[in-house]
């Protein structure tokens, strides 16, 4: 088994994504993958999980991205990445039964519970919660603005959007996590998200009734 296995899977993720032939198109992908990884320690120390096996479930999670070809294998690309993941832990001679648990933990975070073959364990379950956790933090967030472009449409379109958004974050509490530490990450993300729509609403409620007091 490799001296540092981290810094193995660091390795083989930035000669997949980050490969010249890719011309940068995992760029955005790797970074997400590294901020993912930085959730799962922080899971996994508070936690008292396996933290070297979580954190490179966590920077292998998204690695069989290179593989995808349809839109059935985006929707459910943990597949691909669990196989990736398999091969290049058992190429560096990794443990076989935490090989297992990493690879169990990529695979099923594309899937419904449902569909999940067994009961999956908390270090599992927490490789998609740090990715989920990922998504709805803070730069996830700057790009979601950024693409809304406020400046250019009117106060009551804001008004009716920011309503929609707090509705579906306030939603997403009832997700289900792994750890009381995601349950945290998690529920400081929303939070965030929805402090922020609720404020501008109001900011843009106030607008409309500034309008109406000058006429």
């Amino acid at each position: 088994m490799p001296e540092n296995a981290i810094a193995s899977a660091h390795a083989f993720l930035r000669e997949t994504f980050l490969n010249p032939v890719h011309d940068g198109a995992y760029q955005a992908r790797y970074e997400h993958t590294l901020r993912v990884a930085q959730v799962g320690r922080q899971i996994a120390r508070a936690e008292g999980l396996d933290e070297e096996a979580l954190v490179i479930a966590c920077l292998l999670h998204d690695v069989g991205y290179v593989r995808c070809r349809t839109a059935e294998d985006y929707d459910h690309h943990g597949v691909h990445c669990a196989d990736m993941a398999r091969e290049f832990l058992t190429g560096i001679g990794y443990d076989a039964d935490r090989t297992e648990a990493i690879c169990y933990g990529i695979l099923i975070h594309t899937e419904r519970e449902e569909d999940y073959p067994r009961p999956p364990t908390a270090m599992e379950l927490s490789v998609c919660d740090a990715d989920n956790i990922d998504r709805f933090d803070a730069f996830r967030f700057y790009l979601t603005l950024k693409n809304e472009a406020f400046d250019t449409q009117p106060p009551e379109q804001t008004i009716a959007l920011c309503a929609q958004r707090v509705a579906r974050y306030a939603g997403y509490k009832q997700l289900v996590l792994g750890t009381p530490t995601a349950r945290r990450l998690w529920d400081e993300c929303l939070d965030m998200m929805i402090g922020f729509y609720r404020r501008l609403q109001r900011q843009m409620e106030a607008t409309l009734a500034e309008v109406d007091a000058c006429r």
